[in-house]
């Protein structure tokens, strides 16, 4: 399995989570936005595409939107793991100098 795919196969379940939860809680507008960086996750093949999604993801606080507790602490998680991922894959195409 490459890097990609070890990223997608921990964080599609992560968002798969908070679907169901912003559904269950009729979260409309976030569980739209949510599922769109799903569906855009799960079409990923490199890298380039992953970080597109990451700074997709970074616009969450910009969205308007009035967030449970238990949705913020699930957005939390995903958006921890993304910036854990994109600062690995930044360090290791870092060139020395």
């Amino acid at each position: 399995m490459n890097a990609v795919d070890s990223v997608k196969s921990v964080l599609l379940p992560m968002l798969g989570d908070l679907l169901t939860h912003l559904l269950d809680t009729d979260q409309a507008e976030a569980a739209a936005f949510f599922s769109r960086v799903f569906h855009d996750l799960n079409a990923v093949t490199g890298e380039e595409q992953l970080l597109e999604v990451f700074i997709e993801l970074s616009t969450t606080a910009f969205l308007g939107i009035d967030f449970d507790n238990a949705a913020l602490a699930l957005i939390d998680d995903v958006l921890m793991h993304a910036e854990q991922v994109a600062a690995t894959f930044s360090a290791n195409t870092a060139q020395p100098q």
